[in-house]
């Protein structure tokens, strides 16, 4: 049998020094997480940058991650191969405590 992958982007908007955004998605079917990255628009650093994820109402980060753990290329990203059920709400919060802007996309590569 043929898998097919997909990809879905958040975009954070615009945050802050010292500013959060928080970004969700509900799946409209079930879904397994393959790959979850985090690309900031202007190629920053993003290890000042504080991650909190959950899944399903379970919190995969006690308290946070910085976002340089979560990963910004395919090889070397988180891979949760996380089974979602429809309906399910993935959500992400992301502090900036760098001293400038970011912009970031949240992608997940998915089955």
């Amino acid at each position: 049998m043929l898998v097919v992958t997909y990809f879905k982007s958040l975009n954070t908007g615009t945050i802050s020094s010292g500013s959060y955004a928080e970004i969700s998605w509900t799946p409209d079917r079930d879904i397994t997480i393959k790959k979850m990255l985090l690309i900031e628009r202007s190629d920053k650093s993003l290890s000042n940058v504080q991650v909190y994820i959950s899944i399903a109402d379970v919190p995969y980060t006690k308290d946070y991650v910085p976002g340089s753990a979560v990963g910004s290329d395919l090889e070397y990203c988180w891979k949760p191969d996380l089974r979602v059920p429809k309906g399910a709400k993935i959500y992400v919060k992301i502090t900036n405590s760098r001293s400038d802007s970011v912009n970031i996309d949240v992608v997940f590569e998915y089955e």
